[in-house]
């Protein structure tokens, strides 16, 4: 028998005894061909390097040193770079000597090894002595992972990142000798991580910069978890083929504004609240508004307005006047700030409320919720992610309107217009009807949040209806006089928003001095050693 094979797999099965037994049943003729002494690797051709260690050429590419694959090693994994990280990701691992070498030095921290193919991973096991790395206390072995696991495990399974986290205190070791095999995997992964690295620094740079207010919005509105019911009660509840759709503030919206009583009648409506202006000059009000930014200016586009049949959801860290808004009721969701989602847990509503993510932007908000509620259609509007005719928005938003406010002779409105459009990195890209529209980076990376989110829900079939939006993967066009001949649904629409309408009973009604309780030893020690950052803000 494979004496190495014996001891890194005993070691393996202490470790990671649940993997084991999926490899032991679902592999055992592959692990009987390993653990043989006369071991053949049939992807490998192993070779002996000059210090008598074994090295292996794969596709005429050697994996490691032909002289010393250990030094090679160990010069690699000893820098500054990775000394800084807290957490070292391996893209594929060869032979293992890096892996090893690593462990030998930073046993304190956290150590992700990728590797899709199954074979790769059980050779590694056959050839080199792991048991170094088999000592490491925070080890994960990512082996046969779907791309959304793995951005799980860098992302280090936190809800807030923000600062030295998640995956922007990652050190990738991407080294081609170990990623050729299974190049097309990597790539799209590698594609992956860029995108959400770039999102946590967004992420990042806003909560620096607005993180106080956000933190004084929420320490305000705590009282509001005693006033109004979570989004829990719509779960599920649209599962019988009621479709969505989800409006937005691109100026291809404009499409839709005439025929919004007529589309109102085949479907459930969430708007962005930047659009809400526009449904009310229609006399059409929507039958959800989606606010969940906490800035002050996401609340001026619903400031003096009122939708008395629409119901607005928002959540707990939002600019306070939110909650003043004259609308049909107010419905709350998970909060994605620390604040907020210390006391939901702490009040035991956490499931209770339900949480629509962050995906950059309100409308991916509004997605998540139609999802939330067991849509299976979903149509768009708006989500141009795109300048379309050189606009950022709609005519009229409220955005448009702030730099007429603040234009002047040498900050013209068209100026200020300009400076967005060539302000982060500018492409053309194709819209629905294969024009090619101008966009940029940021738009890019809300786009981008819906094509991985819809990849994860197959089952749920998404439609754009304004042709001059950025084409995102996963979207089909339906024209709109298309989608204005399917059947009216009045009795499904009244059935689902009649949930709104009952009313809590004061049984279930969150008790206020439950939350005073909590708020008036807020701050304490347990919620800074959770959230340091949060110091400066509080």
């Amino acid at each position: 028998m494979n004496s190495i094979w014996n001891k890194n797999f005993s070691l393996f099965s202490k470790r990671f005894p649940q993997f084991a037994e999926i490899l032991q049943k679902d592999y055992n003729d592959l692990i009987q061909k390993y653990c043989a002494e006369d071991l053949v690797v049939p992807f490998w051709q192993i070779n002996q390097a000059k210090n008598g260690q074994l090295f292996a050429i794969e596709n005429e590419t050697r994996l490691h040193s032909s002289y010393n694959p250990q030094k090679e090693a160990f010069n690699a994994v000893n820098t500054v770079e990775v000394a800084q990280k807290g957490t070292t990701v391996f893209y594929g691992f060869g032979l293992g000597y890096h892996l090893v070498e690593w462990s030998k030095v930073y046993k304190d921290k956290k150590l992700i090894v990728i590797e899709p193919e199954i074979e790769h991973f059980l050779a590694a096991l056959a050839l080199t002595d792991l048991s170094e790395v088999f000592n490491v206390e925070n080890l994960v072995f990512a082996v046969s992972c779907q791309y959304d696991q793995v951005i799980s495990l860098l992302e280090n399974g936190q809800k807030f990142n923000i600062g030295n986290s998640g995956i922007l205190d990652c050190f990738f070791f991407d080294i081609p000798a170990f990623t050729n095999h299974a190049k097309e995997y990597f790539e799209q992964l590698k594609q992956l991580v860029k995108r959400n690295i770039q999102k946590n620094k967004i992420n990042t740079a806003t909560f620096k910069k607005f993180g106080k207010r956000w933190c004084k919005n929420s320490i305000k509105n705590i009282v509001q978890y005693s006033k109004h019911e979570g989004i829990g009660i719509f779960c599920d509840k649209a599962s019988d083929g009621l479709p969505f759709l989800i409006v937005g503030a691109g100026p291809s919206v404009n499409e839709i504004l005439p025929f919004l009583s007529v589309i109102k009648k085949k479907c459930i409506i969430i708007c962005v609240e930047t659009v809400l202006w526009a449904f009310i000059k229609a006399n059409v009000e929507p039958d959800f508004v989606i606010l969940t930014d906490p800035q002050f200016w996401a609340y001026k586009h619903i400031a003096n307005l009122q939708a008395k049949n629409s119901f607005l959801i928002t959540e707990i860290s939002v600019y306070p006047p939110v909650f003043g808004f004259e609308c049909r009721n107010i419905f709350l969701c998970n909060s994605q700030f620390p604040i907020g989602n210390y006391f939901e847990r702490r009040l035991d509503i956490f499931d209770k409320l339900g949480d629509l993510g962050a995906g950059g932007s309100v409308a991916s908000c509004a997605w998540n919720f139609a999802k939330f509620c067991g849509a299976k259609e979903i149509y768009t509007a708006g989500l141009d992610f795109s300048f379309t005719e050189k606009q950022t928005h709609i005519k009229g938003s409220s955005s448009e309107q702030t730099f007429h406010t603040v234009s002047n002779k040498v900050n013209s409105a068209e100026y200020q217009t300009t400076k967005i459009l060539f302000s982060a990195d500018t492409s053309f890209e194709n819209s629905f009807d294969g024009t090619k529209v101008l966009t940029d980076s940021r738009m890019k990376m809300f786009a981008w949040w819906f094509e991985s989110r819809i990849a994860n829900f197959p089952e749920i079939k998404n439609f754009s209806l304004c042709k001059k939006s950025l084409r995102i993967p996963g979207f089909s066009y339906i024209p709109l006089e298309d989608f204005l001949t399917k059947s009216d649904i009045e009795e499904k629409r009244m059935k689902f928003l009649s949930l709104a309408e009952k009313k809590q009973d004061k049984e279930n009604c969150l008790d206020i001095n439950r939350i005073e309780e909590i708020n008036k030893n807020f701050p304490n020690q347990e919620f800074l050693q959770e959230f340091p950052f949060l110091k400066d803000f509080l």
